[in-house]
Parts: structure tokens; C-alpha cells; sequence
């Protein structure tokens, strides 16, 4: 599991407006967000929520591959010490 499906956010409670808080794994797996204080949720719709994981993959091979080309470029550039 990546940094970001463990990282959470704050949606509003669709009733009384308390923030649900939440982990994107959670949106996708489980697919509701229920508020604590009044229970009321959110359903996920089951595509949304894979929608959501595949890109959550997406972004996260996106930074990996940010990260790879930013060693490639310091290993590759001409380097010049100034005295």
C-alpha cells in the first residue's frame, strides 16, 4: 500500500456538515464514509471507487518515474567547481 491510499481527507457529512475523515483506501475498499455524529454516509459508486484506486496507481508510478528522472539528470549533468 502506497503513501498516498494511507493518507486521508475530510469530506463534509451530507446531513449536519461535520467532516467525515477518511483515507482514499478506505473510499475505494470500502465504499461509504458514514459520520460519526448523526450516521449519516456516503455510497460509493463500486466504478467510481475503482476508478479511484487505478489512478491512485497511476499517480503513484508517476512519481516514481519523477523521481527516477530527477537521479538521471544529477548523474548525467557536467559537473563545475568553481575554486
Amino acid at each position: 500500500m502506497g503513501d498516498l491510499e494511507r493518507q486521508k481527507t475530510e469530506i463534509p457529512c451530507p446531513k449536519c456538515s461535520r467532516d467525515i475523515e477518511i483515507s482514499y483506501r478506505d473510499m475505494y475498499s470500502r465504499r461509504e464514509a458514514k459520520c460519526r455524529r448523526c450516521g449519516s454516509k456516503y455510497k460509493f459508486n463500486s466504478s467510481d471507487a475503482s476508478n479511484l484506486r487505478s489512478k491512485i496507481r497511476d499517480f503513484e508510478r508517476a512519481q516514481d518515474k519523477f523521481g527516477e528522472a530527477i537521479q538521471r539528470i544529477l548523474k548525467g549533468a557536467d559537473i563545475e567547481l568553481k575554486n
